[in-house]
Protein backbone atom coordinates (compact mmCIF):
# COMPACT_ATOMS: atom_id res chain seq x y z
CA UNK A 1 0.00 0.00 0.00
CA UNK A 2 1.35 3.37 -0.78
CA UNK A 3 1.11 6.10 1.44
CA UNK A 4 -1.41 8.17 -0.58
CA UNK A 5 -4.14 5.02 -0.75
CA UNK A 6 -3.60 4.98 3.01
CA UNK A 7 -4.00 8.68 3.61
CA UNK A 8 -7.20 8.77 1.06
CA UNK A 9 -8.29 5.84 3.26
CA UNK A 10 -8.75 8.09 6.16
CA UNK A 11 -9.63 10.95 4.56
CA UNK A 12 -12.78 9.58 3.27
CA UNK A 13 -13.91 8.71 6.03
CA UNK A 14 -13.66 12.06 8.15
CA UNK A 15 -16.92 13.63 7.70
CA UNK A 16 -16.29 17.62 7.24
CA UNK A 17 -15.98 19.66 3.87
CA UNK A 18 -13.95 18.87 1.23
CA UNK A 19 -11.06 22.42 2.12
CA UNK A 20 -10.49 20.81 5.43
CA UNK A 21 -10.45 17.06 4.01
CA UNK A 22 -7.88 18.20 2.24
CA UNK A 23 -6.15 20.23 4.11
CA UNK A 24 -5.60 16.94 6.51
CA UNK A 25 -4.97 14.99 3.43
CA UNK A 26 -2.08 17.30 2.83
CA UNK A 27 -0.76 17.13 6.57
CA UNK A 28 -0.76 13.25 7.25
CA UNK A 29 1.45 12.95 4.15
CA UNK A 30 3.73 15.93 5.11
CA UNK A 31 3.87 13.82 8.56
CA UNK A 32 4.27 10.81 6.93
CA UNK A 33 6.88 12.00 3.90
CA UNK A 34 9.00 13.53 6.86
CA UNK A 35 9.57 10.30 8.95
CA UNK A 36 10.23 8.40 5.80
CA UNK A 37 12.85 10.63 4.73
CA UNK A 38 14.31 10.16 8.20
CA UNK A 39 14.90 6.40 7.25
CA UNK A 40 11.58 5.07 8.57
CA UNK A 41 10.35 2.27 6.48
CA UNK A 42 7.04 3.15 5.27
CA UNK A 43 4.94 -0.28 6.26
CA UNK A 44 6.18 1.19 10.25
CA UNK A 45 5.24 4.35 9.79
CA UNK A 46 1.46 2.75 8.92
CA UNK A 47 1.53 0.76 11.85
CA UNK A 48 2.45 3.46 14.07
CA UNK A 49 -0.38 5.88 12.52
CA UNK A 50 -2.61 2.39 12.98
CA UNK A 51 -5.87 1.78 11.06
CA UNK A 52 -7.29 4.45 8.77
CA UNK A 53 -10.64 4.19 10.59
CA UNK A 54 -9.53 4.58 13.54
CA UNK A 55 -7.40 7.33 13.01
CA UNK A 56 -10.58 8.88 10.74
CA UNK A 57 -12.83 8.69 14.08
CA UNK A 58 -10.38 10.48 15.95
CA UNK A 59 -10.79 13.52 13.55
CA UNK A 60 -13.90 13.02 13.26
CA UNK A 61 -14.75 13.30 17.51
CA UNK A 62 -12.73 16.39 17.55
CA UNK A 63 -13.77 18.29 14.47
CA UNK A 64 -15.16 21.56 15.20
CA UNK A 65 -18.85 21.94 15.04
CA UNK A 66 -19.01 24.21 12.38
CA UNK A 67 -16.84 21.55 9.76
CA UNK A 68 -19.71 19.20 11.18
CA UNK A 69 -22.57 21.42 10.01
CA UNK A 70 -20.40 22.07 6.50
CA UNK A 71 -20.49 18.22 5.94
CA UNK A 72 -24.26 17.91 6.84
CA UNK A 73 -24.92 20.44 4.48
CA UNK A 74 -22.63 18.83 1.27
CA UNK A 75 -24.64 15.36 1.90
CA UNK A 76 -28.01 16.94 1.64
CA UNK A 77 -27.18 18.99 -1.54
CA UNK A 78 -25.56 15.85 -3.10
CA UNK A 79 -28.10 13.82 -2.04
CA UNK A 80 -31.11 16.40 -3.84
CA UNK A 81 -28.68 16.86 -7.00
CA UNK A 82 -29.16 12.94 -7.15
CA UNK A 83 -32.69 13.18 -6.76
CA UNK A 84 -32.82 15.79 -9.01
CA UNK A 85 -31.15 13.19 -11.75
CA UNK A 86 -33.28 10.23 -10.80
CA UNK A 87 -36.69 12.62 -11.46
CA UNK A 88 -34.97 13.99 -14.75
CA UNK A 89 -34.28 10.08 -15.45
CA UNK A 90 -37.54 8.97 -14.53
CA UNK A 91 -39.49 12.03 -16.65
CA UNK A 92 -37.50 11.32 -19.62
CA UNK A 93 -38.33 7.02 -19.33
CA UNK A 94 -42.06 8.62 -19.28
CA UNK A 95 -41.83 10.80 -22.24
CA UNK A 96 -39.88 7.76 -24.03
CA UNK A 97 -41.80 4.77 -23.40
CA UNK A 98 -45.50 6.02 -22.39
CA UNK A 99 -47.83 7.19 -25.26
CA UNK A 100 -47.93 10.83 -24.77
CA UNK A 101 -51.19 12.28 -27.26
CA UNK A 102 -51.08 15.34 -29.08
CA UNK A 103 -52.90 17.19 -31.90
CA UNK A 104 -53.62 14.98 -35.26
CA UNK A 105 -50.90 17.16 -37.57
CA UNK A 106 -48.87 18.07 -35.30
CA UNK A 107 -45.72 16.18 -36.03
CA UNK A 108 -46.23 16.69 -39.69
CA UNK A 109 -45.97 13.16 -41.21
CA UNK A 110 -49.51 12.36 -41.32
CA UNK A 111 -52.29 13.62 -43.99
CA UNK A 112 -55.89 13.13 -42.56
CA UNK A 113 -57.27 11.55 -45.89
CA UNK A 114 -54.84 8.94 -46.19
CA UNK A 115 -54.90 7.65 -42.77
CA UNK A 116 -58.57 7.35 -42.96
CA UNK A 117 -58.59 5.61 -46.16
CA UNK A 118 -56.01 2.90 -44.67
CA UNK A 119 -57.95 2.67 -41.68
CA UNK A 120 -61.18 1.70 -43.79
CA UNK A 121 -58.25 -0.97 -45.88
CA UNK A 122 -57.78 -2.18 -42.55
CA UNK A 123 -61.38 -2.59 -41.49
CA UNK A 124 -62.61 -4.44 -45.04
CA UNK A 125 -58.98 -6.62 -44.61
CA UNK A 126 -61.03 -7.82 -41.21
CA UNK A 127 -64.47 -7.57 -42.30
CA UNK A 128 -63.34 -10.25 -44.97
CA UNK A 129 -61.17 -12.46 -43.51
CA UNK A 130 -57.87 -11.55 -45.58
CA UNK A 131 -54.96 -12.04 -43.18
CA UNK A 132 -52.75 -12.30 -45.79
CA UNK A 133 -53.65 -8.66 -46.90
CA UNK A 134 -53.67 -7.47 -43.19
CA UNK A 135 -50.43 -8.89 -42.04
CA UNK A 136 -48.52 -7.13 -45.55
CA UNK A 137 -50.26 -4.18 -44.18
CA UNK A 138 -49.04 -4.11 -40.65
CA UNK A 139 -45.52 -2.79 -38.77
CA UNK A 140 -43.27 -6.06 -39.17
CA UNK A 141 -42.84 -5.55 -35.13
CA UNK A 142 -46.47 -6.00 -35.08
CA UNK A 143 -46.95 -8.62 -37.35
CA UNK A 144 -46.29 -11.44 -34.55
CA UNK A 145 -49.21 -9.62 -32.35
CA UNK A 146 -51.79 -9.36 -34.47
CA UNK A 147 -52.53 -12.87 -35.97
CA UNK A 148 -55.42 -14.63 -37.10
CA UNK A 149 -56.15 -16.23 -33.85
CA UNK A 150 -55.67 -13.04 -31.91
CA UNK A 151 -57.98 -10.87 -33.93
CA UNK A 152 -60.99 -13.27 -34.18
CA UNK A 153 -60.66 -13.69 -30.52
CA UNK A 154 -60.75 -9.52 -29.91
CA UNK A 155 -63.82 -9.85 -32.41
CA UNK A 156 -65.48 -12.57 -30.10
CA UNK A 157 -64.96 -10.54 -27.24
CA UNK A 158 -67.24 -7.51 -28.70
CA UNK A 159 -69.87 -9.92 -30.02
CA UNK A 160 -70.44 -13.83 -31.97
CA UNK A 161 -72.64 -12.56 -33.75
CA UNK A 162 -72.06 -9.57 -36.28
CA UNK A 163 -73.95 -9.77 -39.26
CA UNK A 164 -72.85 -7.98 -42.40
CA UNK A 165 -71.09 -4.53 -42.73
CA UNK A 166 -73.26 -1.71 -43.18
CA UNK A 167 -71.80 1.88 -42.60
CA UNK A 168 -68.89 3.67 -41.16
CA UNK A 169 -69.92 6.24 -38.72
CA UNK A 170 -67.86 9.05 -36.74
CA UNK A 171 -64.30 9.33 -37.60
CA UNK A 172 -61.77 10.51 -34.74
CA UNK A 173 -58.27 11.49 -35.31
CA UNK A 174 -55.33 11.87 -33.19
CA UNK A 175 -51.50 11.35 -33.38
CA UNK A 176 -48.82 9.90 -29.73
CA UNK A 177 -45.33 10.11 -29.52
CA UNK A 178 -44.21 6.62 -28.12
CA UNK A 179 -40.43 6.24 -27.79
CA UNK A 180 -39.87 9.22 -29.68
CA UNK A 181 -41.80 7.89 -32.90
CA UNK A 182 -45.07 9.26 -33.70
CA UNK A 183 -48.22 7.61 -34.58
CA UNK A 184 -51.33 8.18 -36.00
CA UNK A 185 -54.41 7.12 -34.33
CA UNK A 186 -58.22 7.07 -35.78
CA UNK A 187 -61.14 5.77 -33.92
CA UNK A 188 -63.90 4.43 -36.31
CA UNK A 189 -67.80 3.79 -35.30
CA UNK A 190 -68.76 0.83 -37.50
CA UNK A 191 -72.12 -0.82 -37.88
CA UNK A 192 -73.37 -4.07 -38.72
CA UNK A 193 -76.31 -5.80 -39.37
CA UNK A 194 -76.43 -6.89 -35.38
CA UNK A 195 -73.92 -4.99 -33.34
CA UNK A 196 -72.16 -1.69 -33.47
CA UNK A 197 -68.83 -1.51 -33.07
CA UNK A 198 -65.82 0.94 -32.63
CA UNK A 199 -61.89 0.06 -33.92
CA UNK A 200 -59.22 2.03 -32.88
CA UNK A 201 -56.36 1.64 -34.63
CA UNK A 202 -52.69 2.78 -35.07
CA UNK A 203 -50.35 3.73 -37.70
CA UNK A 204 -47.12 4.46 -38.04
CA UNK A 205 -45.86 7.22 -40.63
CA UNK A 206 -45.65 4.68 -43.11
CA UNK A 207 -49.41 3.87 -42.25
CA UNK A 208 -48.69 0.22 -41.01
CA UNK A 209 -50.51 -1.25 -39.04
CA UNK A 210 -49.02 -0.83 -35.52
CA UNK A 211 -52.13 -2.06 -33.28
CA UNK A 212 -55.40 -1.82 -32.77
CA UNK A 213 -58.25 -2.56 -30.70
CA UNK A 214 -62.07 -3.66 -31.24
CA UNK A 215 -65.29 -2.61 -28.29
Amino acid sequence: MTAQVYVNQIVKKVKCSRKKREEIRRQLLADMEAEIEQGVPLDVVMIRMGEPIAIAEEFNQNLPQQERRQYQRGRIKKAAAVIAVCLAALAFAVYWFLPVGVKFGSSGQFQQAAVEEQAKKVIHMINTGDYDALQAATDVRAQKILTKEVIEDAKRQAGTDWGEFREFGKCYFAEQKLRGSSQAVVQFNASYENIAVTYTLFFNPDLKLSGFYIK
